[in-house]
């Protein structure tokens, strides 16, 4: 894979970049971390703010934004612009910056999707921390064959995608879970919610129903941005919907 990675303040090729197998981030998966997207226009408060605050939830040493920033930096005049980055802190310490050129076509792209119930995390840490503790999340994909997995809490309401925000347009009105914990706080999200506010589009802070009806289901990620639903648990969605495409080609313009 073209990149370029930072360890501990090295850099090297990506492919050539190296932590101890012994790395309790490696062993045990205890490690946090960001995913953001570099462009014109971009800023990184608000993803190394959440990183600080996984990192301190998890009892991991956070090595402050100015240094992270010059990372960053770093990793993007190897790589290009247009890069995507990834923000790794481990529970022994170590620190891992590095990057890849953006996926062309990746921006919007429908995906197909499938659900499983949500379960809350052990007691140690809520939903709103980003670790990387997710093999339960990965089998899943593995096992439906899947390009995301959306998570359902027990009054049947969407909570979060495994590694996307969800949001559903219902009736000109969006729909996404709140905030409250149990769930990430997506930075897209935000974002996407900060412009449906200036569009006039109402949003209603409660997951939609996963048995639907919905006029559109929705993921957004870094990368993804915003991307339909065409399919769920084998059933057809309609993709786009009005809402959507206004969301989307507002982005656009």
């Amino acid at each position: 894979m073209d990149g370029w990675a930072i360890v501990d303040g090295t850099g090297t090729p990506l492919a050539e970049a190296r932590i101890p197998i012994t790395d309790v981030g490696f062993t045990h998966g205890y490690s946090v971390f960001e995913t953001l997207m570099l462009g014109p226009g971009r800023d990184l408060a608000d993803n190394l703010t959440r990183l600080s605050k996984s990192a301190a939830a998890a009892m991991i040493s956070y090595p402050g934004d100015d240094l992270l920033r010059a990372e960053v930096a770093r990793v993007a005049e190897q790589v290009g612009a247009d890069a995507v980055v990834r923000i790794t802190l481990t529970g022994d310490g170590r620190r891992i910056v590095w990057a890849t050129p953006l996926e062309t076509g990746r921006r919007g792209r429908p995906v197909r999707c499938a659900t499983q119930p949500w379960l809350p995390q052990g007691s140690a840490i809520d939903g709103s921390v980003k670790h990387r503790s997710r093999m339960d999340w990965m089998v899943a994909l593995r096992r439906h064959g899947a390009d995301e997995i959306l998570l359902v809490d027990a009054a049947g309401r969407f909570t979060e995608g495994t590694s996307s925000a969800v949001l559903a347009s219902i009736d000109g009105r969006l729909m996404t879970a709140p905030w409250d914990g149990r769930i990430l706080r997506s930075t897209t999200l935000a974002r996407l919610l900060r412009l449906a506010n200036d569009l006039g589009i109402d949003v209603v802070r409660q997951g939609a129903l996963a048995k639907g009806p919905f006029d559109g289901l929705y993921l957004a990620s870094t990368t993804r941005w915003l991307a339909p639903v065409i399919e769920l648990d084998g059933r057809p969605l309609p993709g786009w919907d009005p809402i959507g495409k206004r969301l989307f080609d507002a982005t656009e313009a």
